[in-house]
């Protein structure tokens, strides 16, 4: 009887365990989808869709954003001793990607997250997955995800994955961002990171319609500076915050108040 009992209270032990290391595996987006984490060599596939087209100047200048955001993730990644890279690939300027309507984010959680499956088997792929394996098989990145950008005025937003969803439509992570946020209001790098973070775990820190006002006024106590708080055209006056930084693996320091501002 003693030798049963204890291996029901071993039992018991290892089913706890195995409760919490799930829970604590479903905290957001965190550590799940193509781009797990920031950290290695991440693929960033940058798909260029239009309504009518890019010009050279307007992939210019937006490469040249997304060069900046990477720099800034890689310089913010070293501060906590992490190493970064990217590499990149490129589609939608030689064959361009054309739409007739491309929608635009509006803040209230309605948008559609199948984008980025769709376009997959505009570029040659079945679907998500499949361009994961290409990825893992051609090159040495241990995560991937695939940034839209459109040549309009837009909001842009993520679509990160969370291991119940279905892996074939959303298991590839990725996000939307357009060339300015309404007319005149031009887009930024930090803007780009911002939605980067968001995919390899990080949560907006400023009020919407899931975080709290109450969440973001302590917010910007806590870290004024964090970049899923606010963005600004010189990003180098911001900053991945201690919460951030956990959220998207530079660091496993977690303090237990981290949780209450996070929503799910």
């Amino acid at each position: 009887m003693k030798s049963d009992s204890w291996r029901l209270s071993v039992l018991l032990l290892f089913l706890v365990l195995g409760v919490a290391t799930m829970a604590a595996r479903q905290i957001g987006n965190r550590h799940q989808g193509s781009a797990p984490a920031l950290d290695g060599n991440i693929y960033v596939l940058t798909c260029y869709i239009s309504e009518t087209g890019w010009t050279d100047t307007e992939y210019e200048q937006y490469s040249a954003m997304i060069q900046e955001a990477e720099d800034w993730l890689v310089a913010q990644a070293a501060t906590y001793g992490k190493e970064v890279s990217f590499q990149n690939g490129v589609y939608g300027i030689e064959t361009p990607l054309l739409y007739d309507n491309i929608v635009s984010g509006n803040g209230v959680g309605d948008e559609p997250v199948d984008l980025v499956s769709k376009l997959m088997p505009k570029i040659g792929y079945k679907n998500g997955l499949e361009f994961v394996d290409w990825v893992h098989k051609n090159t040495d990145c241990t995560g991937c995800l695939v940034l839209i950008a459109a040549n309009k005025p837009g909001r842009g937003y993520s679509m990160a994955y969370k291991d119940e969803y279905d892996r074939k439509k959303y298991f590839l992570e990725g996000t939307i961002l357009y060339t300015s946020y309404e007319e005149g209001v031009p887009g930024c790098a930090a803007g780009i990171a911002h939605e980067l973070c968001h995919l390899f775990g990080a949560e907006d820190l400023y009020a919407t319609f899931i975080q709290t006002a109450e969440n973001e006024a302590r917010a910007r106590e806590l870290f004024p500076d964090d970049i899923m708080l606010r963005v600004s055209y010189d990003i180098s006056t911001q900053k991945i915050d201690k919460l951030t930084a956990w959220l998207i693996g530079l660091t496993d320091e977690m303090e237990d108040w981290y949780m209450s501002f996070l929503y799910e």
